[in-house]
């Protein structure tokens, strides 16, 4: 009976998000510090810890997460992984055992964690993060920036940056400074959905997009 309450309980749940447009993969692992809006999806196999998702982002297959926040508009591809915990260089030991409680083996040897495994990571509103990217913990996603497929960021990323490589760097800029100033005064992520498609023709085109704003607002 318990095991069928459960399967109950899991349906609801899963029709309650359908109805707000919230796909979460079946195959997909969520815990419960994980923070949900509307018009998102997450693909099989990913795996989030503590993760708020944006509306209209997603999350491609086999991806993990952990102590992040995603902006809205982001396209995340496959086999992403965000989010890595760092280890002490400066200690004689690298090993947890010496510095955390929550260590692989289940064994308290130190009073109490001394060193931050596991920082927060920012991504920013419509980033695009290519597949077999790593972003560290502790790192800043700017609004608008790309992350090429492969890339392994260790810095902070400028918002519409186009970043690649290993570790990443900055290759250019997606537009002009004055085009990148105007694009994070205006915000339009935050526009209602109704204003977003009343303009969607403008988005073929930055000058367009801009031009728009400057006249009608």
């Amino acid at each position: 009976m318990n095991k069928l309450k459960m399967i109950i309980n899991t349906f609801l749940f899963r029709f309650k998000l359908l109805k707000r447009n919230i796909n979460i993969s079946m195959l997909a692992f969520l815990d419960n510090r994980c923070s949900l809006t509307d018009n998102i999806k997450v693909d099989r196999f990913c795996v989030l810890h503590n993760v708020s998702i944006e509306k209209y982002s997603y999350i491609g297959f086999n991806s993990h997460i952990k102590n992040c926040k995603i902006g809205k508009f982001c396209s995340i591809s496959s086999d992403v992984k965000i989010g890595l915990g760092n280890h002490p260089t400066q200690m004689v030991s690298t090993s947890p055992i010496f510095y955390s409680n929550d260590n692989p083996f289940s064994l308290k040897w130190v009073s109490s964690n001394s060193f931050e495994e596991y920082e927060e990571v920012n991504i920013g509103n419509d980033v695009w993060i290519g597949t077999n990217v790593i972003i560290m913990g502790g790192i800043n996603i700017g609004d608008g920036s790309i992350i090429g497929a492969g890339s392994i960021v260790t810095k902070d990323v400028a918002p519409y940056s186009v970043v690649v490589g290993a570790p990443a760097k900055v290759i250019k800029k997606r537009f002009k400074e004055d085009e990148i100033e105007a694009l994070l005064k205006m915000r339009w992520w935050e526009w209602d959905d109704e204003l977003l498609k009343n303009k969607i023709q403008c988005f073929a085109d930055i000058e367009s997009f801009i031009n728009d704003y400057k006249i009608n607002g």
